[in-house]
């Protein structure tokens, strides 16, 4: 079949899900596949000098004025409008599908419907699990358009892609689909390659001194900085240890409440507030890290322990519905919302440093099976064996 697949054009600083697509599309590339990809507008793969044809590979871009190329923020404005549109068809996306006479769209990066039949990953619905919080319920993409983008097109889909059983169950109860209908493949661990640049020069570039505790996210009120500050706090005044804390990422709003918390608990010379930082970077942070800190309130799946274990940092995560699902035995766990569970996982890494090589040696393994070329292997036998359904009608059918 010809698949159409969209991504969007998500920015770096737009974080994980950048680094995501970049990694499951140089996978498109390199995969061996009877079928023919055809990305569809500015993608990141795009950008490569071999844009173009090239044997089973093709790239669709769109005007300058088409969706693919807007930045996201302008995306999400464009589907904020959208959404409340009644059509279908007439969206920039499926021009280009139906234009490039795809078979089957695969949706990775964006919210437009399309007419054509479609494979839809979804990465989390928590909106309707946890609408409290401002992100997903009255900022950006708020809870209104949410909720009519997946009613809209979660039940039309000929295929859903989840990374956890628990997103599968998620997807049926809210939105009604058939099982049978909802496929569950693992989030691939992103292969990131290792910094260049000594632990030393790294630590120099950024000042950082000592072990430190690594947690790379936006400032959302959703990834949870405020409670990880509680338990570096508590760590110091009930277990006497300084430990640094290093936090890169982007500002979505909450950055200047997260600095007054760090005033108010007096961790000031403890708290490393990098922004945004390139990949090659982070990567040397994860390297040198005591541990990566991932207290998230979302999930069920998660990024940055995947690239952690890659890079052999060892992981203690919040226990949200799917984290023992998607990271096993690689990772500890703890409560999200109480401090001192969160203190005592840093602690237990700290003190035992057996179990951390054990917990890192795990991680390396779960990411050597979850490799975006694995996950976009299983997503093509999904596609095989929607052949049959698919060749029973042609590109110009219409109905009579």
């Amino acid at each position: 079949m010809r698949v159409g697949v969209i991504a969007g054009d998500p920015m770096a600083v737009d974080g994980g899900g950048y680094t995501l697509l970049n990694c499951l599309m140089e996978a498109v590339k390199s995969v061996s596949t009877s079928h023919t990809f055809v990305i569809i507008g500015d993608a990141l793969v795009a950008r490569d000098k071999n844009s173009g044809k090239s044997g089973w590979l093709e790239i669709v871009k769109p005007a300058a004025k088409a969706i693919g190329a807007m930045p996201l923020a302008r995306q999400l404005r464009h589907w904020q409008r959208r959404a409340a549109s009644p059509l279908v068809a007439d969206s920039s996306w499926d021009r280009l599908l139906r234009g490039a006479e795809v078979d089957i769209a695969w949706l990775l990066g964006t919210d437009d419907p399309v007419s054509v039949p479609y494979v839809m990953t979804v990465w989390d619905l928590q909106h309707r699990l946890q609408p409290y919080f401002p992100e997903v319920s009255t900022s950006g993409w708020d809870w209104q358009a949410r909720e009519r983008h997946y009613q809209r097109c979660l039940p039309r889909a000929s295929r859903i892609i989840t990374g956890t059983e628990v997103g599968k169950q998620e997807v049926t109860r809210f939105y009604g689909v058939a099982p049978d209908n909802i496929a569950v493949i693992p989030l691939p661990a992103p292969q990131l390659a290792a910094s260049r640049e000594s632990g030393a020069r790294m630590r120099d570039k950024y000042g950082i001194d000592g072990e430190f505790i690594l947690y790379p996210a936006q400032f959302w009120p959703h990834k949870n900085h405020i409670n990880l500050l509680l338990a570096l706090e508590r760590i110091k005044r009930e277990a006497g240890l300084a430990l640094r804390l290093v936090l890169t990422g982007s500002d979505k709003g909450n950055l200047g409440y997260v600095r007054e918390t760090v005033s108010a608990l007096g961790l000031a010379a403890q708290v490393d507030i990098l922004g945004f930082i390139p990949m090659a970077d982070l990567s040397g942070l994860y390297q040198e890290a005591l541990v990566l800190a991932f207290p998230s309130f979302f999930g069920p799946d998660n990024l940055p322990p995947l690239e952690a274990f890659a890079l052999r940092c060892p992981v203690v995560a919040a226990r949200v519905a799917g984290a023992e699902e998607q990271l096993g035995e690689a990772a500890l766990f703890f409560d999200p919302a109480d401090p001192q569970d969160i203190a005592r996982a840093i602690l237990q890494i700290h003190h035992d440093r057996a179990l951390r090589s054990q917990l890192i040696e795990r991680g390396a393994r779960l990411a050597a099976e979850r490799t975006p070329r694995a996950y976009v292997e299983r997503v093509c036998r999904l596609l095989d064996d929607f052949v049959p359904i698919r060749r029973c009608w042609r590109h110009d059918y219409v109905h009579s």
